[in-house]
């Protein structure tokens, strides 16, 4: 007869590796590898507690089915172990590799070249501290260094107001601004959301004027609630015009929260990076002022944009998808299927806009995303990044090996860690570059 003892031990090899090895790699496992070090305790218990019974029926004369199947979860629990400390095993090579990657892209010598009076805070080194990784975003912390203004209407519509929230600086000086555009596929997410409130407190401690904002999402039956989306089912025509909006009410509100408006970057996570890239790709597009939003290069003139798992091409991004609910958010912030809105897929896609024509009006890009992303496929990243470098375009890819989608909602995991501490060194080296620029000009 099994004993109990064995029972146990196999039932929770069997969960931890459905959760671990099953779940984690599939569309709803989004971050389980940031968070997964957090229990790594369990399987070397399990194993330790199974050491003395695989031990006592190791002695027995006859062959013991417990001894066996305690043998095969203890082997199972080592393969969860192994799993869950594959990112700390790799985050060194992962490292060494995203400073190469930023050389080839900035120059070998690109923190050299990073200018001295800059106001914002940069991380020399790029290291991952395990420390860190435990004592988490210590939102406590931020908020005794950075004030908040909340809730400011930046649009108004028939159907209700559009807001945002301010982070700033409490030190003394004046900051590039930050227009930070949430993720939730074009259906949900919010400015309140404590992931994007912790980003944009981070990123204010750093010494950035950042707007946090809202903008018009569609409604997704039978997903949505009612009341939760007052606006009438827009589409990324009406998101990207909202972008527009935080934008320019950025640039002429910056000076009252310490911001300079001339030292100016879109961030975007998911298809908040997609909106960001298409509204810093297409602003003179004729398209995009149906709203009555006149619009040139200078009253939107973007510093940079930075684009955490975008959607860069919504054709490809449509045909990956069988699954009904994603293929029915995408119609619907298209205003239809790929057959019958076609040219509005086009344009709806930011990779179509990086032409020869266009090249000018393209800022440095830097861009990060998981290679095991299951909702955004790494492709889409990797595909725009190639079009940039062929048109000699500044631009930074970072590819995390293990990682899945929103993979810095962990902020504090290892690819949370390395990613925002060299988009500390690609924000000023970008400042930098610009000031010199504007030094020439003169």
């Amino acid at each position: 007869m099994v004993q109990v003892i064995t029972i146990i031990e196999l039932s929770l090899a069997a969960a931890g590796l459905f959760l671990l090895v099953i779940l984690s790699s599939s569309f709803f496992g989004a971050y389980i590898s940031e968070i997964s070090l957090w229990f790594s305790w369990a399987p070397i218990t399990n194993i330790i507690v199974a050491i003395p019974f695989i031990i006592r029926f190791a002695q027995e004369p006859q062959p013991n089915i417990d001894l066996i199947l305690l043998i095969i979860s203890s082997l199972a629990f080592l393969a969860i172990f192994l799993r869950i400390i594959i990112p700390f095993l790799q985050v060194r090579k992962t490292n060494f590799e995203f400073g190469e990657a930023m050389k080839s892209a900035l120059g070998d010598d690109y923190l050299d070249k990073i200018n001295p009076s800059i106001n914002s805070r940069f991380y020399k080194e790029v290291k991952f501290k395990l420390i860190r990784y435990f004592r988490g975003n210590q939102l406590r912390k931020l908020k005794q260094r950075v004030i908040t203004e909340e809730s400011i209407t930046y649009r108004s519509l028939k159907d209700g107001d559009l807001k945002l929230h301010v982070n700033y600086p409490k030190r003394e000086g004046i900051f590039p601004v930050i227009v930070f555009v949430h993720g939730g596929g074009w259906v949900f997410g919010s400015k309140d959301e404590k992931s994007n409130i912790a980003v944009s407190m981070m990123l204010a401690n750093l010494g950035y004027c950042v707007f946090n904002i809202d903008y018009r999402l569609t409604r997704l039956e039978p997903f949505a609630k009612k009341g939760e989306h007052p606006h009438d089912h827009p589409t990324i025509r009406e998101m990207v015009s909202d972008v527009r909006s935080a934008i320019i009410f950025a640039k002429g509100n910056a000076s009252k929260y310490k911001g300079n408006s001339d030292e100016f970057f879109l961030f975007g996570r998911s298809a908040g990076a997609h909106l960001a890239l298409l509204t810093a790709f297409s602003c003179d597009e004729e398209f995009f002022k149906l709203e009555g939003i006149q619009c040139s290069t200078t009253d939107v003139k973007i510093t940079g944009v930075i684009a955490f798992y975008p959607i860069t091409d919504l054709n490809e991004f449509y045909n990956l998808y069988g699954l009904r609910p994603v293929r029915l958010a995408i119609e619907k912030t298209t205003g239809g299927t790929l057959k019958e809105k076609e040219e509005l897929y086009k344009l709806f896609s930011p990779i179509s806009y990086v032409t020869k024509e266009r090249a000018n009006n393209i800022p440095p890009i830097f861009m990060a995303a998981g290679k095991k992303d299951k909702i955004v496929n790494v492709k889409q990243s990797e595909e725009l990044f190639e079009k940039l470098k062929e048109h000699n375009l500044t631009s930074v890819f970072l590819e995390l090996p293990w990682a899945n989608h929103i993979f810095d909602f962990i902020m504090y995991g290892p690819g949370g860690q390395l990613v925002y501490e060299y988009l500390t060194q690609f924000l000023v080296w970008t400042l930098s570059m610009k000031k010199k620029e504007d030094e020439v000009k003169r």
